[in-house]
């Protein structure tokens, strides 16, 4: 059977290669050879319908609204260079999901070792919210949001009046991105070539976001008035690569330039305040900024076997819009200039070379350098913060510097067995350049915390195919990652740290505790094990399996302890006949983390709950996930016109949060930790999200050229999530205005009859 089956596909390209090469030709009814030569052409055109509306269930798709819209897919291509025809000319037009958000059109034109020529559209929504309600009058996407006439001030949201509350509207939030692009090559001799690409992104829309104000004679937790409004996105990004490249013998060679250049429509956002005195506050919007780099890419042949290919790379990143002020917020002289004068270059190169001049042995080594050096000046900005601080604080211009190498090699026991061991080391280095000097920092002040890390990773696989049907893969890696850090230094945007004895120092440690470190920079030690197996148990019946387990163990005194993460999946196919296969598979995941931390000093109500000083407590992360999968084709019904096929597919997510006090609350306190009145132990409530979705579609072959296509969709969500108890009337802290969104939760059915035409 194997046997056949390569002969039959050797047979097939040696008539098309025959055929191209206008040698022995093949039978004119040949539907293999002639799909080679001559592409077949396919025009799907459609209509749709969804019987209810949800921001979730459209969130990429588009089928966000309730109705029918039409749908269409294309793929035509064409050319002299086809179907023998002696020509060198080709060209392209191919679209998807087009009439939706999530479409996408192109087209391109060649003259086959000369020019090509192409033309691209695609865009994307992503549809956030369409539970969210406000009562601030302004455009979703727009930049300036203040109160209905007469809604007068709200000293909190449970005293809103009626006519307050009938105010509130709802406001469908979601971002468009829309990108056109325009890309060329053209040969100006054997060996040398240029190449360009131009792109334009259009970013409209908005995203929440919960603003802050103070109201005047209140600050802190009790002062602040809190907003959540639409962000606005209104966004442009041109980027410009060009490109020279050479090809030669054993060795190749691209020089290019890359320029990005983005603008934010808006440089400033303005939000009426609904508490205390009514004023406007301003939000600055992301500042425009320029990207320009050159580069170098390329490689060499030593030998057939022996191949090396690098790259270079330095660019400048620029950013010096005027800076946008709020005189509310701003102490006067808030800033030692108009804008901020930011600029960045980066450096890269990389060199990897490969030799299997050893027949069953392949080498690998390479290089990786990076350098991220922010040159922009460090300056004192002063301001008032929302908790009512006179805030006199630096900028940091962080730099790092990464370093990484790699060897590998990939050894062939024999025809049956590979054994391939990896070795990582990666290094980083952190630092600021005249860090605060203006403020009267000492030079040389550190504003990293985790100076530089040094990781080394090592790992094994061992491949093997059992017998004819078995074969499998287990693999072992472990990390070591060393972190050295600075307790001493001071980190900007932290008003002050009494963490340390002694006098308070703004920003001493980051504000942290001695003895925490974030997971992300804490020196840790990571292992991970992994498999898979596949066994062709028959002609008919095959099993797919593979398990992953990771251990992570944080050397914190707080924080982060460790954590870990077990997957597993299984796969299996059944062809009960030549047409009909049915399919099922399983995969589960399982994630945990264990955090600890401490109380600084002592807390809480003098009449019942008090936390002594440098008490502790732990926590437990975890979050479970498993999906269910089974399918069916059948083909060949009604005299091998008709193709059905079946998906079922079902999903559950579950994360909970529980909480652990390390001294006996009842004894301390006088209160067990199950009260509510403690908050700081036992489990939150779980959140959860389970999805079932039913796909049945049908395929009818009218004649050579025609197929009829019919589908079927319900997808059913059911989530639970606390975090929106918050928004709701009557819920919210009372300096929160309510927004009323609810978790996703959907009923959706989805039919599309399409017709297919291929010419």
């Amino acid at each position: 059977m194997k046997t056949r089956n390569e002969t039959t596909r050797l047979s097939v390209v040696a008539l098309a290669v025959a055929s191209l090469l206008n040698a022995t030709p093949a039978r004119a009814d040949d539907e293999e050879v002639k799909a080679l030569v001559k592409p077949t052409n396919t025009v799907e055109l459609g209509v749709y319908n969804i019987n209810g509306s949800s921001a979730k269930y459209g969130e990429y798709k588009g089928l966000n609204k309730a109705g029918a819209n039409l749908i269409g897919n294309l793929d035509v291509r064409g050319g002299d260079a086809y179907d023998n025809q002696g020509g060198t000319t080709r060209w392209s037009l191919f679209g998807s999901d087009l009439g939706l958000t999530s479409q996408s059109l192109g087209a391109t034109f060649s003259q086959q070792g000369q020019w090509k020529l192409g033309f691209g559209y695609d865009e994307l929504r992503h549809n956030l919210a369409d539970s969210y309600q406000t009562p601030y009058v302004g455009s979703m996407g727009g930049n300036s949001f203040t109160l209905p006439t007469g809604f007068g001030l709200v000293p909190n949201t449970t005293a809103m009046t009626a006519a307050q509350l009938a105010a509130l509207h709802t406001l469908d939030i979601a971002t468009t991105r829309k990108n056109t692009a325009l890309n060329g090559e053209l040969a100006l001799n054997a060996r040398w070539g240029l190449s360009f690409d131009i792109n334009h992104l259009d970013q409209t829309g908005a995203k929440l976001s919960a603003f802050g104000s103070a109201s005047p004679g209140g600050f802190g937790v009790t002062g602040e008035m809190v907003s959540i409004v639409p962000l606005p996105t209104n966004y442009t990004t041109d980027t410009v690569k060009l490109g020279l490249n050479w090809m030669g013998d054993k060795g190749h060679l691209t020089t290019s330039y890359t320029g990005s250049f983005f603008r934010d429509g808006y440089d400033r956002m303005t939000v009426q305040t609904w508490a205390g005195a009514s004023r406007t506050q301003t939000v600055a919007m992301a500042p425009g900024n320029d990207f320009h780099q050159l580069s170098l890419t390329g490689g060499y042949a030593f030998a057939p076997k022996t191949k090396l290919a690098g790259s270079l790379a330095y660019g400048i990143n620029t950013q010096n819009d005027a800076f946008v002020v709020d005189s509310f917020m701003l102490q006067p002289g808030f800033t030692p200039k108009a804008s901020l004068g930011g600029m960045v270059q980066t450096t890269h190169a990389d060199l990897k070379l490969t030799d299997q001049t050893t027949k069953n042995l392949l080498l690998a080594a390479g290089l990786k350098y990076d350098v991220r050096d922010n040159r922009t000046d460090s300056d004192i900005y002063n301001f008032y913060s929302i908790g009512g601080h006179v805030s006199n604080w630096p900028t940091a211009p962080r730099s790092y510097k990464k370093i990484k190498y790699e060897l590998s090699g990939d050894y062939r026991l024999d025809k049956d067995r590979h054994f391939r061991l990896d070795y990582e080391h990666e290094s980083i280095n952190r630092w600021c350049d005249s860090y605060a000097v203006n403020a009267g920092y000492p030079a040389g002040t550190n504003c990293v915390v985790a100076t530089s890390s040094q990781e080394d990773k090592i790992g094994g696989t061992y491949r093997a195919k059992a017998s004819e049907s078995v074969d499998y893969r287990v693999g072992y890696s472990v990390a070591k990652r060393l972190t050295d850090s600075d307790p001493l230094a001071r980190t900007p945007f932290y008003a002050g740290q009494g963490n340390f004895p002694g006098p308070t120092i703004a920003g001493l440690n980051g504000g942290d505790y001695p003895g925490f470190y974030p997971a992300f920079d804490a020196s840790r030690t990571q292992q991970i094990i992994r498999g898979n197996t596949n066994w062709q148990a028959n002609d008919k019946l095959s099993f797919g399996a593979g398990a992953r387990y990771t251990q992570d163990v944080y050397a914190s005194t707080y924080g982060e302890q460790n954590g870990y993460t077990w997957s597993m999946n299984l796969d299996v196919n059944y062809a009960y006949s030549e047409d009909l296969l049915i399919s099922s598979y399983l995969t589960k995941q399982h994630r945990q983390r264990e955090m600890t931390d401490k109380q600084g000093a002592s807390a809480g109500s003098a009449t019942t709950i008090v936390v002594p000083a440098n008490s502790t407590w732990s926590d437990t992360l975890k979050d479970d996930d498993i999906t269910l999968g089974l399918g069916a084709k059948r083909k060949g019904l009604m005299s091998g016109k008709l193709e059905l096929a079946a998906d079922l597919t079902y999903t559950l997510s579950d994360l909970g949060y529980n909480t652990t006090l390390n001294y006996n609350a009842v004894t301390t306190t006088g209160v067990p930790c199950t009260s509510p009145t403690i908050l700081s132990c036992g489990d939150i409530p779980n959140i959860v999200s389970e999805t079932t979705q039913l796909k049945l579609t049908g395929i009818y072959t009218v004649d050579k050229s025609s197929k009829v296509l019919v589908r079927y969709i319900y997808q059913q969500l059911n989530s639970t999530d606390y975090f929106y108890n918050a928004y709701q009337l009557g819920a919210t802290p009372t300096q929160v205005m309510p927004t009323n969104q609810q978790a996703p939760n959907y009923n959706v059915n989805v039919i599309t009859v399409g017709y297919i035409y291929n010419f």
